[in-house]
């Protein structure tokens, strides 16, 4: 959750003044400002974790909407969509590497429209090859219908498992932190010179402290009031006062949700 500096390089772990939104496919970052919490107050979250040569490794957030049907940022699995054994989601636990119940990854729908450029349509269904045993700790969260309304000021919830600051250390356990929901167009003022906001994207903010999602966050869940309204994506650094973070806005892509979670149950 962060943007680069370079014009042709991505750097994931700089932030400047220019240029382009970049994923967070290190093990990056943590909830700035935020209060550790249990997985029983937000049993939706997950940790969606990469292979690498050590054994696994923290990848990104994701949110269960379905019990064999995950949600995450398009930026987080694009690299893996034709190689989804490579992921796999851990549920149901407060510890970022330990505990829980961990499920195989069978299936990845990235949006066809996404953009490694803008972040423009940031989302992608996950699916798991088992069905996900549901418990107090393990539990979907609904997600907000096509009208939706989101007023400006609305409180929200954002979590995860990323850095607790900006290019700072990574928390072992569950983070929670309640920021409320920017105006587009306050929003697209701060990003004027950086990048677009675009109708998919909404903005949230916490302040007094500064709270926001960071790196190692992204495809992580904003809710209001148990409903999935956002998906940690990207933004300028970490709880900067000047720019807001923004989430991919999932009452814009319910329609996309529900098809292809159609695909997911044709697959058995």
């Amino acid at each position: 959750m962060q943007l680069s500096v370079g014009i042709v390089v991505i750097l994931v772990s700089v932030s400047c003044v220019i240029t382009i939104p970049v994923p967070d496919n290190a093990d990056l970052a943590r909830i700035v400002n935020g209060e550790t919490v249990d997985i029983t107050e937000i049993p939706y979250q997950a940790a969606l974790r990469r292979r690498v040569l050590s054994g696994w490794a923290h990848n990104c957030g994701a949110v269960i909407i379905t019990n064999r049907g995950l949600l995450t940022a398009a930026h987080c699995v694009e690299t893996f969509v034709s190689q989804p054994s490579l992921l796999r989601v851990v549920v149901g636990t407060s510890s970022r590497l330990t505990g829980g119940k961990t499920y195989d990854v069978s299936v990845i729908y990235s949006h066809e429209s996404f953009s490694a450029t803008t972040l423009e349509h940031d989302i992608a269904l996950l699916g798991t090859s088992k069905i996900m045993d549901f418990s107090q700790s393990v539990a979907p969260v609904s997600i907000a219908s096509e009208h939706y309304v989101l007023p400006d000021g609305t409180g929200a919830v954002v979590s995860g498992f990323g850095t607790t600051s900006y290019e700072g250390s990574s928390s072992e356990v569950l983070m929670a932190a309640r920021v409320s929901i920017v105006s587009q167009s306050v929003c697209a003022r701060a990003y004027l010179r950086i990048a677009t906001i675009g109708e998919g994207m909404v903005c949230a903010k916490g302040s007094n402290p500064p709270r926001d999602a960071c790196q190692g966050d992204s495809g992580g869940p904003l809710v209001v009031r148990n409903v999935l309204v956002g998906i940690v994506s990207w933004g300028e650094g970490c709880a900067n006062t000047n720019y807001p973070g923004v989430y991919t806005r999932v009452s814009e892509y319910n329609p996309w949700i529900k098809q292809k979670l159609e695909l997911l149950r044709a697959t058995g």
